[in-house]
């Protein structure tokens, strides 16, 4: 099952798919306007907004990329990073959180083949409103996902689980864990996802959370404790090793959505720092400070590089809709990386140019900026970081295989 392709052609509703975005994105910025009301007070807190996902559940947004025959919205992958780039403007961490159920919702719905199983599942998520959350990232890993530290032992018709896992966002309201893990007792090792209900025995979350941004995410530790779950709750399984083409339909979605959601905040900043300088006017100036060449400077940096990031991500988003096959092997997993490593670090810069441009006041609390600051900072920690990306993105255009060993 395809993600849909989105043209001037008519949907199924009579309207067409620019009627369709202009109210996914109307909604989006909905959202936003009222999370924006709320976000600074969850983030001096540490607390998780979870009125933000209820309201997320009844407009439907937390089926943003699901079939509209299934209870969704409908959103193919430029329509979600759109929609993600402006829920962000109004609270990132909730941005960045709810990221974490669709991304792979949406690459789910990509290779969907129609099965009676798939069906089920995405009516779960359209219809009945369950929250799909993370098994990913461990310790003992960090950021790579060819290799999980968490065990799957076969037992019959079960299998037992044991590990620990980081970086659980939205972990109070997920429904359905998604966990990946190594499959013991596989010749060629193997890795498997298993999807684990909440409550099921073994399974606890750990408070660990108490980060410098995206404060507001409750991406707590996962502790994975001889949990027994059928063998049926395996998804899907992949060769243990380097992420390779398998994973590209995942890592566009994750990638695309990532780049969005941090470029959100740049904007958000730009938006801020515009309203400042156009209202902030010192005793010893004649006019505000957004006449000062300094400030338009600062402004034009960061608007340059928010910029070269849109037209990034949304063309790898557009060219993926319109051939997927064409992002075959490393080279194509290089190219969605890319946008994801180009727009995390021009947010990062961006959000600083506009904190140059408001000057000490950016650092106090009662303006957004000092949250915008630390928040767009997680992005480049996110898969794949910085230095994998770059090893990825160099082996690829010099024709060198993740593979190949040794590896430097």
């Amino acid at each position: 099952m395809r993600a849909p392709t989105r043209t001037g052609a008519c949907n199924g509703a009579g309207h067409t798919m620019a009627e369709s975005r202009e109210k996914l994105l109307a909604l989006a910025a909905e959202l936003a306007a009222d999370f924006a009301t709320r976000a600074a007070e969850h983030d001096l807190n540490n607390t998780f907004p979870i009125e933000n996902v209820e309201r997320l559940k009844q407009t439907g947004y937390t089926a943003l990329v699901i079939p509209e025959e299934h209870g969704g919205l409908g959103a193919n992958l430029v329509d979600y990073a759109l929609c993600q780039e402006q829920l962000a403007q109004g609270c990132a961490a909730t941005a960045i959180a709810i990221n974490m159920h669709l991304f792979g919702l949406g690459s789910m719905v990509e290779r969907a083949t129609g099965r009676p199983e798939e069906r089920l599942f995405f009516d779960a998520i359209g219809r009945g409103k369950q929250i799909l959350g993370g098994g990913i990232s461990e310790p003992e890993t960090g950021g790579d996902w060819g290799y999980f530290a968490t065990k799957a032992r076969r037992d019959g018709e079960f299998y037992v689980l044991n590990g620990r896992k980081t970086f659980t966002s939205l972990s109070p309201v997920i429904d359905l864990f998604m966990v990946m893990a190594t499959l013991e007792d596989e010749t060629p090792p193997r890795s498997a996802t298993f999807v684990i209900p909440r409550g099921t025995p073994g399974l606890e979350l750990v408070e660990t959370w108490n980060a410098m941004g995206m404060r507001a995410t409750a991406s707590h530790d996962l502790v994975i404790r001889d949990v027994r779950v059928p063998a049926i709750a395996m998804a899907n399984s992949r060769p243990v090793g380097p992420v390779d083409e398998s994973a590209i339909s995942l890592f566009t979605w994750f990638s695309v959505s990532v780049a969005a959601v941090y470029t959100g905040i740049a904007l958000a900043a730009l938006k801020f720092t515009r309203e400042f300088t156009a209202r902030f006017k010192p005793l010893t100036l004649p006019r505000p400070i957004k006449y000062l060449p300094g400030i338009q400077f600062a402004v034009a940096e960061a608007e340059a590089l928010v910029a070269q990031s849109r037209a990034l991500y949304l063309g790898i988003a557009n060219e993926y809709l319109a051939s997927p096959a064409s992002f075959k092997g490393e080279p194509g997993l290089a190219r969605v990386v890319t946008a994801k490593y180009v727009a995390t670090n021009n947010a990062v810069r961006a959000v600083d140019y506009c904190m140059e441009a408001v000057g000490a006041h950016g650092i106090l609390k009662k303006f957004p900026m000092e949250r915008y600051y630390r928040d767009v900072r997680a992005g480049v920690n996110h898969p794949l970081s910085n230095a994998r990306a770059r090893e990825l993105i160099g082996k690829s255009a010099l024709g060198i295989s993740l593979a190949e060993t040794p590896r430097w």
